[in-house]
């Protein structure tokens, strides 16, 4: 009978412990990643880094090209070639505005005015005499619209979408930092309550084990994210701008995936001195 007794005990003190672990695993999962995308996808300062790396420069190229095509056709100055009609040094300013007006901290945006002036101050400044022929025209039409130009970009541009983007990004930055905060003090309570339950050498297990899991699902998940677009042509899916998110997001989930390896390595340490003889 007493055996009995304490054989439930023993199946009840390892029910509650795998409970505890998979909430511990799902909060720390929770903080870590939304700390990543923080940090990452909606910081502007690592955007625009990111942009230049030798991987995404093409990927930028193309896109803001993409949609330079399609003010040039707008505007009737449509060239014959499919060519990129700017260089890495014309596009680059561009796309830095696009990210600046986006992430960050910023109000809600009600005008992408400003923004369409910019890029046609880019288009200006950058396409010179060196630029392509092409591009110049362009440039020499866009001076002819006078004050219709901005509004050619922001239809070229689909700056009404980058607009949306926008005051997404400002969303999401502020319900991020909301959720991690209310999930590092639920770690914390959790973690209180488990001292109370059993030994510190019983809770570093645990939450390491946690940890590891936590760790374990960030390699699977940000690693078949940063897979995608390896395995498929994102342009032939004709995802437009969220193709080539996609394809600059591939190299930006490896870290996460690299963040997944560490706190796999540096739990598992911990995890296996505090294991039970």
């Amino acid at each position: 009978m007493v055996n009995g007794s304490r054989a439930n005990l023993r199946r009840m003190d390892q029910e509650q412990s795998t409970r505890y672990k998979r909430i511990l695993a799902f909060v720390i999962f929770v903080i870590v990643t939304l700390m990543m995308i923080t940090v990452t996808f909606l910081n502007p300062f690592f955007m625009k880094g990111q942009i230049r790396s030798s991987n995404n420069r093409a990927v930028i190229v193309r896109q803001v090209n993409g949609h330079f095509d399609r003010l040039a056709d707008l505007i009737g100055a449509k060239s014959e070639g499919d060519s990129n009609l700017l260089t890495i040094q014309q596009t680059e300013p561009i796309a830095d505005h696009v990210i600046d007006y986006t992430l960050g901290i910023h109000g809600i945006k009600v005008s992408n005015l400003e923004l369409a002036k910019q890029i046609l101050d880019d288009i200006n400044k950058n396409i010179d005499k060196g630029a392509s022929t092409d591009a110049q025209v362009v440039r020499q039409k866009l001076n002819k619209e006078k004050d219709n130009a901005p509004y050619a970009v922001i239809k070229a541009f689909d700056l009404n979408v980058v607009t949306l983007g926008a005051n997404i990004s400002i969303l999401l930055l502020i319900v991020n930092i909301l959720i991690v905060i209310i999930s590092i003090v639920s770690l914390i309570s959790l973690i209180q309550d488990m001292k109370t339950r059993t030994s510190v050498k019983a809770v570093i297990h645990d939450t390491t084990a946690a940890g590891m899991w936590s760790g374990f699902w960030m390699i699977l998940i940000f690693g078949i994210l940063a897979f995608i677009p390896v395995a498929f042509n994102l342009e032939s899916l004709l995802l437009g701008d969220v193709g080539y998110w996609l394809e600059i997001g591939s190299s930006i989930f490896l870290e996460f995936v690299i963040v997944g390896v560490i706190m796999y390595v540096v739990c598992a340490i911990p995890w296996q001195l505090t294991t039970p003889n």
